[in-house]
């Protein structure tokens, strides 16, 4: 049986984002959790009357969550199969005039004009960010997140926590969900975390494809973000904001933008 390597380029993360089988692998992203979030969010970061930008939305639960607190809110994301299931869902609960989406490169967002200093608050959410080959790429990521916002505003930044995954890493798993059984190989090397998923697709082809994410420190996304005017004032640890610690499940970073 052949195959096939959608990451057989450096930039994996443009055909598996927008596959089928990317869908039905992480379809347990349920609008719940999402809401649950922005709730969270608005009683602890977030002012009534903002405008919220949704850097790597995916379908859009969190930017339909704002939409139907009555928040203006984009969301953009590479995947143009992702963006048009974010329309679809606005539509059927009725928040096509809070919500807008596009397809966008998360490396583009700088050049977008129309953006520029627009928003009080933008999110990075879920880690849709490390996942670059160069560290010039993460910076052009990261100068689009200060860009687009005004003076004053916040990032919300949501990123694994390092010295959790690393002790809780699970090497081998086999998930079935739906048509597809997947194989996945987990490893922390070379600096990344690197899930390698094998599955059947829906033409019979064996396919692989390994995701990888940045195992940054704390102190080095701080320096990140800092780097492009963005200063951290708050972390949390988990999506009801609980404080931060190394044995929290996800790192989130509150940044205020100083210039």
């Amino acid at each position: 049986m052949k195959e096939t390597e959608p990451n057989s380029n450096k930039e994996w993360f443009v055909s598996w984002f927008n596959s089928p089988a990317y869908h039905v692998l992480y379809g347990n992203r349920d609008q719940t959790e999402a809401d649950n979030l922005i709730k969270a969010l608005k009683n602890t970061e977030v002012n009534n009357g903002s405008l919220i930008l949704d850097a790597g939305c995916g379908a859009g639960r969190h930017v339909l969550s704002w939409g139907k607190d009555g928040f203006q809110a984009s969301g953009f994301d590479l995947s143009p199969d992702s963006i048009k299931l974010a329309r679809i869902s606005a539509a059927d609960i009725g928040v096509e005039k809070h919500v807008s989406f596009k397809v966008l490169d998360l490396r583009s967002l700088k050049d977008e004009h129309e953006w520029l200093g627009k928003f009080d608050v933008v999110t990075n959410l879920f880690t849709s960010f490390g996942y670059f080959h160069t560290p010039n790429e993460h910076s052009d990521v990261l100068q689009g997140f200060a860009s687009s916002l005004k003076a004053g505003g916040r990032l919300v930044f949501d990123y694994i926590n390092t010295p959790y995954s690393k002790l809780r890493l699970v090497e081998n798993e086999v998930v079935t969900k739906g048509e597809y059984t997947f194989h996945i190989h987990r490893e922390l090397t070379e600096g990344f975390f690197r899930k390698t998923i094998r599955y059947i697709n829906s033409k019979g082809v064996d396919t692989k494809v390994t995701e990888q994410v940045k195992a940054w420190s704390v102190d080095e996304l701080k320096l990140m973000l800092s780097g492009v005017g963005l200063q951290v004032i708050r972390k949390y640890g988990d999506y009801t904001l609980k404080p931060y610690s190394a044995d929290s499940p996800r790192l989130i970073l509150i940044a205020k933008k100083t210039s």
